[in-house]
């Protein structure tokens, strides 16, 4: 019975839930698209491209395995792969026949004889200076540089794009490192018999392991946006569909006191409220389901174009993500009208009489008790954690706390504040304004609820991370004593550091994580404030990593190389905690690469050929591409925020305005112009939005001052860095929408007539 009511009261009140519907809808379509993608990334099938004319690949070993809980019955093991392989011994080429050895460069460059693999002719170059490029746009004249040494392009050639060079000068780059074999003219088994255990043997698809995929990193950030922005879109959308739900069982009060006094048990009204949200729950997981399946494609190209995703990355059909979208979907619609369902099955048969419309315990027991909850979790948050650059970056988690304990104390902050705002404007225009924000609790909380949401994600996350950015900068550049920093060198000048910057692999109790690693050449002490210089043999260790692995000096640290290479060092010394090397390691330069990304300057850089950047100038270029890419996730996570706050405020202000049209017949009765109404409209609307976006700015500066006390334990200056720009645009698209989600619906009610608009029952 209750079933078939609902579907009555949602085919009638088709307006009321309209949005639930879209913020239901669209979250659906967002999970399914971003759902598609990550299966698309997961299943993706990696053909060789590089050696598809080899029969058979050898290269190093690329993995990392870590045993857990050894010697127990769950006992079971953990396996990383590495970007890079471990090179493979000198000796190994001359065991294979017709073997071409090839070396990896940066810029895609490989040794001429490399250019066997694809049957290419003419000469190669004939001096170590000159260079033969494949690809489009390749032209001869041109200069390329290649690992800081500039080469002049004698010729062009077919093949898959690359810079070829002499093979002395592919080894002198390389350090004399092999990356890869490839092998003509044997099987497998021939192969795996001449080269031993160790290297891998590669044939089939599985050749194009043997090739740098750079594409993985590209698809781990892509993964880490879609996840955030899911996760942000489903944290939202609840707060629409709870919001529009406790507004709907607040307009029906007499309704289902009527129900009550026929009969309907408080049970069976729940049951109502529910059915209700299932029906719409059902309705938009289906649509979103299938917007979601024509959107995925499209994002995923976009994410291409956009530098998220390789360039023919797409999207195909999965079923299990539009499953799992189709049930978050109905999760969300039901977790949203939990409390509205049981706020209903409270209404009393007797309120069926009443005619007032004060609003009446909008602030509930429950909703005060976890507000206090998650209040205490952001506070406990901020006073109890302490320590590295990775507990800083809690700071969204914090502030996500912090905006659901103030959106929950919506109904006693938000009308306080808007009145409050409102007393600095005169006019009885303003008066009304504050008034009407004031008196009417829920629409006011209603209102400001999504704004909160949206303006303090965005100055939380965008003030936090700039905050963070700026931070780890200055902590780098006053870290080093050195002039200045020769970037992309070709030769190390006399008296400078070469550094090189990587990654290792350290045992994180079940699994192996990557932490920064920087090698540095002797004199390290003379350009950079470190205790000690890592020799070889050893290694030095930021403070939050050596805390968190037990390392101290004198013991021993057991870790991997980025090429999967395992160490064993003695820890020379631990750093004092620091932004820029917390969770890091100092090596010596014989484990390193063997070429430099840089070189510290220990004297003035004058006759030094090259670019030479301040300290401060190459910690900001080291972070650059980072940067952009975390802008351009932030602006893809508020974006889709600011969907959602769309979608609230206006579903709330057009269920709002059927309340309303008495007091605005009053109004025009009264004398008062349409212009007049739709100025207090507007600026009721506006001191909602000034309202929400204080609140806010309040909880985002709490979570910034909370950052102040870890900076200072990460031994840097305590500077808050707001980009104003971007926060006050958000800001000021939640107060247009809010102007056009109040004035609209007015207007469209101010066209009938005052007479026949106070004489409707509300």
């Amino acid at each position: 019975m209750m079933t078939g009511i609902a579907l009555q009261t949602v085919r009638a009140r088709w307006a009321s839930f309209a949005g639930v519907f879209i913020a239901v809808g669209l979250g659906v379509a967002l999970l399914a698209t971003t759902g598609l993608t990550l299966a698309s990334s997961v299943g993706r099938e990696r053909h060789p491209a590089w050696y598809d004319r080899a029969d058979v690949v050898v290269a190093g070993n690329n993995s990392i395995t870590v045993v857990v809980r050894p010697g127990t019955e769950e006992e079971y093991t953990s396996t990383t792969t590495t970007n890079r392989s471990r090179a493979l011994p000198a000796d190994l080429p001359a065991r294979l026949p017709g073997a071409v050895v090839d070396r990896w460069l940066p810029g895609g460059a490989h040794p001429w004889s490399a250019a066997a693999l694809h049957d290419l002719p003419g000469a190669g170059p004939a001096r170590d200076d000159e260079a033969v490029v494949s690809g489009p746009g390749a032209r001869t004249g041109d200069r390329v540089d290649v690992a800081g040494r500039t080469f002049t392009v004698t010729g062009t050639v077919g093949g898959p794009p690359a810079v070829y060079l002499t093979d002395k000068a592919a080894e002198e780059l390389s350090g004399g490192r092999i990356d890869a074999i490839a092998v003509r003219g044997m099987t497998a088994d021939q192969v795996r018999k001449a080269v031993g255990d160790g290297p891998r043997v590669l044939t089939g698809d599985a050749r194009a392991d043997a090739e740098p995929d750079q594409d993985a990193d590209l698809l781990a950030v892509a993964a880490s946006m879609m996840g955030t922005t899911a996760g942000l879109a489903s944290f939202v959308a609840v707060f629409v569909v709870a919001s529009t739900f406790a507004f709907a069982v607040a307009q029906r009060r007499r309704e289902l006191a009527l129900l009550r006094a026929a009969g309907a048990t408080p049970r069976q009204v729940r049951r109502l409220v529910l059915g209700e949200a299932l029906v719409v729950g059902v309705i938009a997981g289906l649509a979103g389901c299938g917007v979601g399946l024509l959107a995925a494609p499209p994002f995923a190209h976009g994410l291409a174009r956009a530098g998220f995703a390789p360039r023919d990355f797409t999207a195909g059909f999965v079923l299990w993500p539009l499953l799992a979208a189709f049930g978050a979907g109905l999760l969300v619609a039901l977790s949203g009208a939990a409390v509205a369902a049981h706020r209903a099955g409270r209404v009393r048969p007797i309120e069926a009489l009443r005619d007032a419309t004060a609003d009446r315990r909008v602030m509930t027991a429950g909703r005060f008790v976890f507000g206090l909850l998650f209040l205490g979790g952001a506070l406990t948050l901020v006073l109890t954690l302490s320590g590295g650059v990775e507990v800083i970056a809690l700071v969204l988690l914090e502030a996500q706390l912090a905006i659901t304990g103030v959106a929950l104390f919506a109904p006693l902050l938000a009308p306080g504040t808007a009145w409050l705002l409102g007393r600095l404007l005169p006019g009885v225009t303003a008066a009304l304004a504050r008034d009407g924000a004031r008196t009417s609790v829920r629409r006011t909380a209603s209102t400001v609820a999504p704004i909160l949401v949206t303006a303090g994600i965005a100055a939380s996350t965008l003030a936090g991370s700039a905050t963070l950015w700026g931070a780890q900068e200055r902590a780098g550049a006053d870290r080093l004593t050195a002039s200045g920093v020769l970037v992309a060198p070709a030769s190390v000048p006399p008296g400078g550091v070469p550094v090189a910057r990587s990654v290792v692999y350290v045992n994180q109790s079940d699994y192996a994580e990557p932490f920064d690693a920087v090698f540095a050449g002797p004199g390290l002490s003379r350009v950079m404030k470190v205790p000690v210089e890592p020799a070889d043999g050893t290694v030095v260790a930021g403070h939050g990593l050596a805390a968190s692995m037990g390392w101290h000096p004198g013991g021993t640290a057991d870790f991997w190389l980025d090429d999967s290479t395992p160490v064993h060092l003695t820890v020379a010394g631990v750093l004092a905690p620091s932004a820029d090397l917390d969770d890091a390691v100092l090596l010596p330069w014989s484990l390193g690469p063997g070429r430099p990304d840089a070189v510290y300057l220990p004297g003035p850089a004058t006759g030094i050929a090259g670019q030479v950047l301040t300290p401060r100038q190459y910690f900001a270029s080291l972070e650059a591409e980072q940067r952009r890419m975390n802008d351009l996730a932030l602006l893809a996570v508020l974006g889709m925020a600011m969907v959602y706050t769309m979608i609230g405020i206006a579903n709330t202000l057009v269920m709002a305005t059927a309340d309303r049209s008495r007091d605005l017949a009053v109004l025009r009765l009264a004398g008062a112009t349409p212009r007049r109404v739709l100025a207090m409209v507007g600026l009721e609307a506006l001191l909602c939005a000034a309202a929400g976006t204080a609140l806010a700015w309040l909880v985002a500066g709490g979570m910034l001052l909370g950052m102040v006390p870890r900076l200072h334990d990460q031994g840097v200056a305590a500077i808050i860095v707001v980009p104003w720009d971007r926060v006050l645009g958000v800001a000021g698209a939640c107060a247009v929408v809010a102007l056009l989600a109040a004035l609209i619906p007015a207007a469209v009610a101010l066209r009938t007539p005052a007479a026949r608009m106070a004489a409707v029952r509300e």
